[in-house]
């Protein structure tokens, strides 16, 4: 048996976990920025955890995990999903078959990049279990999964036992081994305005009014507290790691390392002038300077300098309340 369902396929590096769903929308008929999906998901966000058990004991997020982001979307959008996790490769895999076989993509992850032979620098050399990948296909007789990935065109192939071999990872508060997602779209799509002001206002009521104060402006401004008292390196690095693009590892160029603001800043700058929205131009330039600090923090961090990070983050704070006020509905 063999079956590939063709649809369109956007390349974004490090977006991997949404780039699947933006394909299926986008063959479905939406029409929506790329990068408005991520960021009124939760990315370009924060969490502050804390674990005395845990490697490290100290954990900082400059975004939300895909678990919930993908949650937050398909509220926003009319989306549902069937999620299946932690079960056998054996058993689901040829359920798997059977959706693409009913032409239903099906989004898989996480899963460890050490087995996509398409990551040169990272095939056989390094684990790095935080991707997703849409399949889009099969073929027994060559024994291949057929797939999009966020970082390269076209349709890859990735064999069979590296497929099963990439899934068998469990990731805490992400996603368990065998975790994949088929996605149900609404008959109608809500428009981009109607997302983007649905989106907005819902993540500035989180990050200002979080539920829990390990999330957002709180977290923040209790992290600026702690951190000039934090002795673990490990703690330093994994916050720098989680503000760039492709955690756990750490880029020696660090000007990408601003938690997603500048892409924040971005879409609210051409939203802003394509529907008369002037406060969302305004909490752009916030959200500029704000990606400008968490490379500046990302640098002092690295040099585990406690006291210049507490500064830099109660800056952080102050200013990106200021932005997600003015995202608030009036």
């Amino acid at each position: 048996m063999a079956t590939l369902i063709k649809l369109p396929h956007a390349v974004h590096e490090s977006t991997c976990y949404v780039n699947g769903l933006f394909d299926i929308l986008t063959w479905k008929g939406a029409k929506y920025d790329y990068f408005l999906l991520p960021i009124v998901g939760g990315m370009a966000s924060f969490a502050y955890l804390k674990f005395k058990l845990a490697k490290p004991p100290c954990m900082v997020y400059w975004g939300t995990s895909p678990k919930y982001l993908l949650q937050e979307l398909g509220d926003a959008i009319g989306l549902t999903q069937l999620i299946s996790e932690g079960k056998s490769f054996k058993n689901e895999f040829p359920k798997i078959k059977k959706y693409l076989d009913s032409n239903q993509p099906v989004m898989v992850g996480s899963l460890d990049m050490f087995y996509l032979h398409y990551y040169p620098d990272l095939y056989r050399k390094v684990h790095v279990p935080i991707h997703y990948i849409l399949l889009v296909g099969y073929d027994d007789a060559r024994r291949v999964v057929l797939v999009h990935d966020c970082s390269v065109p076209g349709v890859q192939e990735v064999p069979y036992d590296d497929f099963e071999q990439s899934l068998n990872v469990n990731v805490p508060g992400m996603s368990k081994k065998n975790t994949y997602r088929v996605f149900q779209t609404p008959d109608k799509f809500i428009s981009e305005l109607e997302l983007a002001e649905l989106g907005f206002a819902r993540k500035a009521k989180r990050m200002l009014h979080p539920p829990v104060n390990l999330l957002g402006i709180p977290a923040m401004r209790k992290l600026a507290k702690d951190i000039a008292d934090w002795t673990d390196k490990e703690c330093y690095r994994y916050m720098v790691a989680y503000a760039g693009l492709t955690p756990p590892l750490i880029s020696e160029d660090l000007s990408h390392n601003d938690g997603l603001r500048f892409e924040q800043a971005r879409v609210l700058t051409e939203l802003s002038s394509k529907y008369n929205r002037k406060l969302w131009s305004d909490a752009a330039g916030l959200f500029t300077a704000s990606g400008k600090l968490i490379i500046n923090l990302c640098s002092a961090a690295l040099n585990s300098d406690g006291k210049a990070c507490s500064g830099i983050l109660a800056d952080i704070a102050s200013i990106e309340e200021k932005a997600y006020q003015m995202l608030l509905p009036v």
